[in-house]
């Protein structure tokens, strides 16, 4: 099945209503996941660096995408970085909820759930049931960017780097973080970052993706295409 149809019949989210209901791309989610295939189906390492508005979702989309191919390929590897630790939980809780509300027919086995981690793996403490059928042995990680040591020794296959413009030690850890990741097609390594002035690692990243001297895909969203931003005259 293909991603974007095995989230869209199989995850949910909390709405800010405070509503569960089936996550639905919207256009500029979709725009995201359009230039994620057209990488893929090149034969590319998946690279994206956005520019964005607020709320637009694509901590959410990015959360799915992961999700998605950890809950249906095995040894998969994915990282989110979030700018700091309330919004690292944020973003967990989202991945958390894919788990608990999808249907159990493909909900993988989970050996660990906690502040920090999703492990997809058999959760028995028999030996000889583990050997006969280990799980996918795909974990989703979650780190605060104010841990220099986030992804230093692991190799990853999927990292999201949010809010990159408001991190600490940014290009240190940046550094840190993609040399986590083997440059091979399966890949993907996303950015993304409201803006947060002139200078700074993210600024310098998206800066080099738009002259083209980076391997990074570079996708602007300013708020005035978001739906959400838009009211009627008079209302």
């Amino acid at each position: 099945m293909e991603a974007l149809a095995y989230i869209e019949q199989n995850l949910m989210i909390q709405d800010k209503a405070g509503r569960l209901v089936p996550l639905c791309f919207n256009p500029l989610q979709r725009r995201l996941y359009d230039e994620i295939r057209c990488q893929q189906q090149a034969g590319r390492p998946v690279r994206i660096i956005i520019l964005k508005a607020r709320q637009i979702g694509f901590s959410t989309a990015v959360a799915a995408l992961f999700y998605q191919r950890a809950a249906t390929l095995p040894n998969t590897q994915a990282m989110i970085v979030a700018h700091k630790a309330a919004a690292s939980t944020n973003i967990f809780n989202k991945t958390k909820l894919f788990w608990d509300c999808s249907p159990p027919d493909i909900r993988p086995m989970k050996r660990a759930s906690n502040a920090h981690e999703l492990l997809f793996e058999n959760p028995s403490n028999k030996p000889e049931e583990k050997a006969r059928d280990p799980g996918l042995r795909s974990r989703i990680r979650i780190e605060t960017a104010g841990n220099r040591e986030a992804g230093r020794s692991a190799t990853l296959q999927l990292l999201h780097l949010s809010e990159l413009a408001y991190w600490p030690y940014a290009a240190e850890t940046l550094a840190s973080l993609m040399q986590a990741v083997p440059p091979l097609p399966a890949t993907m390594v996303i950015i993304e970052s409201t803006a947060n002035g002139v200078g700074g690692a993210f600024y310098q990243e998206w800066q080099r993706a738009k002259k083209g001297e980076s391997g990074f895909a570079p996708l602007f969203f300013p708020w005035w295409e978001h739906g959400e931003y838009r009211m009627t005259p008079g209302c």
